[in-house]
C-alpha cells in the first residue's frame, strides 16, 4: 500500500470518529451540573398553614427556583418551638401565630416576618352561662390561652387592661393548655373558657346538650373574638424568613415568595379541592374539610381568609401593644419586623 492509500485510510478513519462525536454529543448534549438548595420549612397544625401544604403537594418552590431549590417540610408544634429551630440554625423558613413572629425578632434570633396566610379567627368559648363578656371573668377562673406569649394570651391580657384590669389579673386565670386538651377539659369543666380557631371551632360549634326539660341547647356560646378585642382583623399566621440566608439567596427568597402567591392562588380559585389537598395532610375526610373551611365567625365572616399581606400592615400596632403589656422588651418598627420585600407589598 503506497504512501496515497494510507493517508486516505487514515482520512477516512478520522472523519468516521469526528462524524460519530458529533452525533454523539447532538443525541447527548452537555448538561451542566445544577446545584440543588435544599430549603427547609415548618408549619404547624392547622388549615391556615395550608401555603405550605399547597407548594409542598406541587412542588411549586421546586418550578419556581428552575429546579435549583426544593423545599423540605415538617410540621412542628408551637411558635416557640419553631424559634427554637431557627435560633438552631435547622429552619429557613417557618409558620406562626403573630405574636411569637414578633417575639422572635424582639429577642433577636434573626428572622424577619415575611408574609401572611391570611386571616383565621381566634375565639374565645365558655360552657358557663354567666360568662357573656371578658367582664365576667373571674379571679378563680380557668381561661385556655393555649402557650405562654400566645396571641390568645397577649389578647385576654389587651382586653383586661382595657376594662381597667392589670396584666397580673389576666396572668392569674390563664391556663396553657393545647387545643385538644382545652376541649376535653371543657367537656369536663375543669376550665371555664378557651380560646381556640379553625379547625376546633366546629367541635364547640356543634356540641349539644339536653337540658332537664328535654330540650336540646347548645353546649358552649362564644365570647368574643379577636376582631372584637384588638380591633382589627389579625394575620392568622406569618411566614418567617432567616434573615441571613435570605440576604444570601435573594433569588430563593423570590421564588419562595412566588411559590406562596401561587399556593393562595390555588387554595382561593380551588377552595374545595384545596381543602381536600390540606385535610389529607390532618387526616380529615374530604366532606369534613369541606365543612371545616366553610365555617364563619360570630362576624358572620368566612373563619378562613386567603391573602399573603393580609394584617401586616397592623404588625407596627400590635407590637406597641405587646410591648405596653411586657410581652416584649423593645418598641418594634416595621423596618425591624418586616423584610424590605414585605414592606413594599402592604397595601397592595
Amino acid at each position: 500500500m503506497n504512501k496515497y492509500k494510507v493517508v486516505s485510510v487514515v482520512l477516512a478513519l478520522t472523519l468516521i470518529i469526528l462524524s460519530s462525536v458529533f452525533l454523539y454529543s447532538m443525541s447527548n448534549p452537555y448538561v451542566p451540573e445544577i446545584s440543588v438548595t435544599e430549603v427547609r420549612f415548618a408549619y404547624q397544625f392547622g388549615f391556615h398553614y395550608g401555603q405550605h401544604i399547597i407548594i409542598d403537594h406541587f412542588n411549586l418552590l421546586q418550578k419556581y427556583s428552575n429546579g435549583t431549590a426544593i423545599g423540605i417540610f415538617q410540621k412542628i408544634s408551637g411558635g416557640t418551638a419553631i424559634n427554637e429551630a431557627f435560633v438552631a440554625g435547622s429552619l429557613e423558613f417557618g409558620s406562626m401565630g403573630i405574636a411569637p413572629a414578633i417575639k422572635g425578632v424582639d429577642q433577636q434570633i434573626g428572622t424577619k416576618i415575611l408574609l401572611s396566610m391570611g386571616s383565621k379567627e381566634h375565639e374565645l368559648w365558655t360552657w358557663r352561662e354567666d360568662i357573656q363578656s371578658i367582664a365576667d371573668i373571674k379571679r378563680g377562673d380557668k381561661v385556655g390561652v393555649v402557650k405562654l406569649g400566645s396571641i390568645e394570651q397577649a389578647g385576654l391580657i389587651k382586653a383586661f387592661g382595657d376594662l381597667g384590669r392589670t396584666k397580673e389579673e389576666a396572668d392569674a386565670v390563664s391556663v396553657f393548655f393545647t387545643h385538644p386538651d382545652a376541649f376535653q377539659l371543657m367537656e369536663e369543666k375543669q376550665i371555664d373558657c378557651a380560646f381556640t380557631g379553625v379547625p376546633y371551632t366546629i367541635q364547640y360549634a356543634n356540641a349539644v346538650e339536653v337540658n332537664p326539660e328535654g330540650e336540646t341547647k347548645s353546649k358552649y356560646h362564644m365570647v368574643t373574638c379577636d376582631t372584637e378585642i384588638w380591633g382589627t382583623p389579625l394575620p392568622g399566621s406569618s411566614l418567617i424568613g432567616r434573615v441571613e440566608f435570605c440576604e444570601e439567596h435573594p433569588e430563593l427568597l423570590s421564588a419562595v415568595m412566588t411559590a406562596w402567591f401561587k399556593a393562595t392562588e390555588y387554595i382561593i380559585n380551588n377552595p374545595q379541592e384545596a381543602s381536600k389537598i390540606i385535610g389529607l395532610v390532618y387526616e380529615y375526610e374530604p366532606d369534613e374539610a369541606w365543612d371545616l373551611w366553610l365555617l364563619k365567625n360570630r362576624l358572620g365572616q368566612p373563619c378562613l381568609m386567603w391573602n399573603p399581606t393580609f394584617g401586616l400592615s397592623a404588625v407596627e400596632d400590635i407590637a406597641a401593644i405587646m410591648h405596653k403589656l411586657d410581652l416584649i422588651q423593645k418598641t418594634l418598627t416595621f423596618e425591624d419586623m418586616l423584610f424590605a420585600e414585605t414592606k413594599g407589598l402592604i397595601g397592595k
